[in-house]
């Protein structure tokens, strides 16, 4: 069963595997790091469970310490970067009714930046630059509306 190839959801098991075993502080961010990406390259189960040999087995209960499972997936980058999404993009349509659009980008912003940190996987990663991205836009085009509305009134008054 070793030299059988492993599917991508395998390759998610492990990848979620060590994400836990850095969270327990058994591996580094560059060991994380490297590792993951030497799982995502994996083709067989041999070199999957090689990334895991020297980690202890993830336990379903206290009362059964051998067994291996498959670990619970954290959700919270995904989450982070729907927000940063949201936040970054929602400012786009409210930008002419609204005197405070901004703070809708600075919504983007943060939580992209919290969506980036919280997530290896590349989708979730991109989602959370996109909410920053469109968040840093909404707040550079609200600053410079200002920045023009005052200029204008006192431009007014000095005439």
């Amino acid at each position: 069963m070793n030299d059988l190839r492993v599917s991508d959801r395998d390759r998610e098991t492990v990848v979620a595997q060590l994400g836990a075993a850095a969270g327990e502080r058994r591996l580094t961010l560059a060991e994380l790091g490297d590792r993951s990406g030497q799982a995502y390259a994996a083709k067989t189960y041999r070199e999957l469970e090689a990334l895991v040999a020297d980690l202890p087995p993830v336990s379903t209960h206290p009362d059964r310490q051998g067994e291996r499972r498959t670990p619970v997936i954290d959700h919270t980058g995904f989450t982070l970067s729907l927000l940063a999404l949201a936040g970054g993009l929602a400012w786009m349509p409210l930008f002419p009714h609204l005197d405070f659009s901004a703070l809708l980008g600075i919504t983007g912003i943060v939580f992209g930046l919290f969506g980036l940190r919280a997530s290896a996987h590349a989708v979730y990663r991109a989602v959370a630059a996109l909410g920053f991205v469109g968040g840093s836009v909404g707040v550079a085009l609200q600053v410079t509306w200002i920045a023009m509305y005052a200029l204008m009134h006192v431009k007014d008054s000095i005439l």
